[in-house]
């Protein structure tokens, strides 16, 4: 009875803490390097407070804290654990937190001098391609240039700036393409990763009780210590415990609305994987009852002038020297996507959200590139905006964008707008009006500031002489100016949410007005911000946080990804690890984007049909020698094969118009090729696109694959197995990326005595817990373990 009334005690305690204010929207864990030093902007996470602030840190964590600005700055040294918690007194209310700290390994990059004096810098993914942070030195006078890092146990891709010249590592002879005509070197530390000793998951949640389980990966691993928090608040150890099945109980008289997450540590001390659930109107988040939650939304990409011409009368080419007829515009419109709307297109495809390329408008002529080799083109893409609030008549009407987002609602299908707020192009009003609005074209050296990717020029660089980038750093008016107009677009059309474009070449302070605003403005609505950056997952992450956006694309997946699914035989070993480290790095549950490919990127069916290799200038190839010959059957299934495997990560799918086809294209802009429809498809088109919107109802109708959580259990050669378990629903994805058939044998973790194929319908037989699969040539299964 004195356990009975204590269990009690500390639950009523525990419903007390859960329910009473908190002044922080859920904490994420915060992922610290060993030996590293990491700030953390605590403000992005204020619900609207100005309440002070006051870190409350172990003995094991140096931390100093910048209160004018809510800055905390973590350090870990020495041999500590990798779970630490702490916690943040924000006025009266304490919340708790938690940091993981990440094992590093040192490594010395080496560069022998050709000649005395020359300068030499390594960049790379783990420093953002700077240019100047990580310079070589020959320190003990032997004539050899070295500099050591501390760096992730995973693949890196790097170069050396060798005085002010990028080239490869010479003496590293592993490098990769880096899709734009030349060469990254590869270094990769993955053999120092810790294997995973077990994972946890969601079996049920029975009335009052919420059953997780632990699957030990490696034999005899078992949990040491455990931490749960529900939003910003640890449960007290006695508030859970394991029952005779093995399973940890956790009984939670009432759940509010927000985050619970689980993980801990093993008997050896490494981390178990996080688990999250999503907790919404006091129950995990379903599809039954959510359906309109962003966690189940699958996106199509339209870039409007390739789609479809409704309306002819108002299609007007750009007539120009030199210019080439893939850079001009084609007449796709908004009532193409209309007309597509009302016959039910993309209701039969399965989609749920449109990504609707930016339709302001565009000047009238064609502009000559500054950057070799100097190629012509027009706004037909949107990206080079005249006017802040006009759609352009080529693209449509004001009545059009109207009309498609009532039909697009009234189907249940949300409509997002590409949105552009790091440039203009120079003939736009702000520009003409307030140049004090935007930065300089030049450096201080005099060399043009043009397309200056590097860490240090990120937030000046210009995308070409004609397209001014805005210098919000300086000018509070022009922040205000323009997110002005972004909840215009919002307000005037119902639209659902941006794609945001450029993200890091624009300020923190302009993404964190424009979501306060959003917010403000549009309290009940349903809002979703994505957007795109390549760098490094710290820098991607920087943005994603409740304060600005709410995604961003998930090119850590991508790049690692289309290699082994447009080849004839994968080996998917790097891509497992790629993907734990994605879980480690984003979260195990996340709204980032999963795509096939873009378009800024060459169309994937080209790279599956070997028409173009990683090692081409896709856009060299889109001008001179586009892919053209009609693919081969294989192509289509290697094609189906990667789609399958974006729907069973977490995250939103991305379908980019014509891949649910197949299309065709090199890069920008070949990768925007007119879509084509019935009665044009060929019958490998036809299949292709059956069985993509096959997929996506699937994806949306289980929520395993969406926010189900992540068991490993296979990866060799051009096999890869895993698991997605949420509460009674297990579902494995099997893929078998191979030119001939196999038969795959797996063990699973957990009893089961049979499965359904969920695409064919067929059943699957078991023998204790142990299933064999024919597998044909570049294919997948998803099975529903019964």
């Amino acid at each position: 009875m004195r356990k009975k009334a204590l269990y009690y005690l500390v639950l009523v305690v525990t419903q007390g803490l859960l329910f009473s204010s908190d002044p922080l929207y859920p904490l994420p864990t915060f992922l610290i390097e060993e030996g590293v030093e990491k700030g953390f902007d605590l403000s992005v996470y204020r619900r609207e407070s100005t309440a002070k602030i006051t870190p409350i840190m172990p003995p094991s964590v140096d931390y100093r804290f910048v209160p004018t600005v809510d800055s905390l700055y973590l350090k870990v040294t020495g041999e500590t654990q990798r779970l630490i918690p702490f916690q943040l007194q924000v006025d009266t209310v304490v919340v708790d937190g938690l940091i993981r700290v990440l094992p590093m390994v040192k490594h010395t990059f080496i560069f022998k001098p050709e000649r005395e004096g020359q300068t030499v810098v390594v960049m790379g993914g783990f420093n953002d391609w700077s240019r100047t942070a990580l310079p070589l030195a020959d320190e003990d006078g032997d004539g050899i240039l070295e500099r050591s890092v501390y760096l992730k146990p995973q693949r890196h891709e790097y170069k050396f700036v060798v005085d002010k010249e990028e080239i490869i590592d010479p003496a590293n002879p592993v490098f990769v393409s880096n899709n734009i005509g030349g060469w990254n070197s590869v270094l990769d530390l993955s053999e120092y990763q810790e294997p995973q000793g077990g994972v946890l998951i969601k079996r049920a949640k029975k009335e009052r009780t919420f059953h997780f389980t632990y699957l030990p990966l490696e034999s005899g691993s078992t949990p040491a210590s455990l931490y749960l928090f529900v939003n910003n608040h640890l449960l007290p150890t006695n508030a859970y415990s394991w029952d005779s099945h093995g399973d940890l109980v956790v009984p939670l008289e009432v759940l509010p609305d927000g985050v619970m997450r689980l993980t801990g540590l093993d008997a050896r001390g490494r981390v178990i994987p996080e688990n999250i659930t999503l907790i919404k109107k006091g129950q995990p988040l379903h599809p039954s009852r959510q359906p309109q939650d962003w966690h189940f939304a699958v996106l199509y990409s339209i870039l409007v002038d390739r789609f479809l011409d409704g309306e002819p009368g108002n299609t007007r080419k750009v007539i120009a020297p030199d210019l080439p007829d893939i850079a001009n515009f084609h007449g796709g419109d908004l009532e193409g996507i209309i007309q597509k709307l009302e016959t039910g297109y993309f209701r039969e495809l399965g989609v749920s959200a449109l990504w609707i390329s930016p339709l302001q408008l565009q000047p009238e002529e064609a502009y000559r590139e500054w950057v070799p080799p100097n190629r012509t083109f027009t706004g037909y893409h949107g990206y080079w905006p005249v006017a802040p609030r006009t759609i352009d008549p080529r693209f449509g009407t004001r009545e059009a964008l109207l009309r498609l987002t009532e039909l697009a609602h009234n189907q249940g299908i949300k409509v997002i707008l590409d949105f552009v707020s790091n440039h203009v192009h120079e003939n736009h009003p702000y520009y003409r009006d307030h140049r004090e609005w935007f930065g300089r074209v030049e450096l201080e050296d005099g060399s043009m500031n043009i397309r200056n990717w590097s860490e240090e020029t990120r937030l000046t660089t210009w995308f070409d002489i004609f397209l001014p980038s805005f210098d919000y750093s300086n000018s509070s008016e022009a922040i205000s100016a323009v997110v002005k107009d972004a909840l215009w677009w919002l307000d005037t059309y119902n639209l659902d949410g941006f794609r945001q474009d450029a993200v890091k070449h624009v300020p923190h302070q302009f993404w964190r007005t424009l979501t306060a605003e959003m917010r403000h403005r549009f309290p009940n609505r349903n809002l979703y911000q994505i957007g795109e950056t390549f760098g490094s997952p710290d820098l991607i992450m920087s943005y994603v946080n409740p304060g600005e956006l709410d995604a961003q694309f998930n090119f850590d997946i991508y790049f690692n990804a289309r290699g082994p699914f447009s080849s004839d035989k994968a080996d998917f070993e790097i891509l497992e690890k790629v993907i734990q480290d994605n879980i480690v790095n984003y979260g195990p549950l996340h709204l980032m984007g999963n795509i096939t490919s873009s378009h800024d990127q060459v169309r994937f069916m080209a790279y599956a049909d070997h028409q173009l290799t990683f090692s081409d200038n896709g856009t060299e190839r889109a001008f001179n020698n586009p892919p053209l010959a009609e693919p081969r059957p294989e192509s289509y299934r290697k094609l189906v094969n990667f789609t399958a495997f974006n729907m069973a990560l977490p995250g939103v799918p991305v379908v980019y118009y014509g891949e649910e086809i197949g299309l065709l294209g090199a890069g920008d802009p070949d990768n925007r090729r007119p879509m084509r429809f019935e009665p044009e498809l060929t019958t490998a088109e036809k299949w292709t696109l059956q069985s993509v919107s096959r997929l996506i109802r699937l994806r949306r109708a289980h929520p395993a694959l969406s926010i189900g959580d992540f068991v490993p259990l296979y990866s060799k050669g051009p096999d890869m197995v895993f698991a997605k378990v949420y509460f009674d629903e297990t579902i494995l994805a099997m893929f078998h990326q191979d030119s001939t058939d196999t038969s795959l044998t797996v063990s699973l973790p957990f009893q089961a005595q049979r499965g359904i194929d969920l695409f064919n319908g067929d059943e699957v037989r078991l023998n204790q817990s142990q299933l064999t699969f024919t597998m044909p040539a570049y294919s997948f299964r998803f099975v529903r373990i019964e």
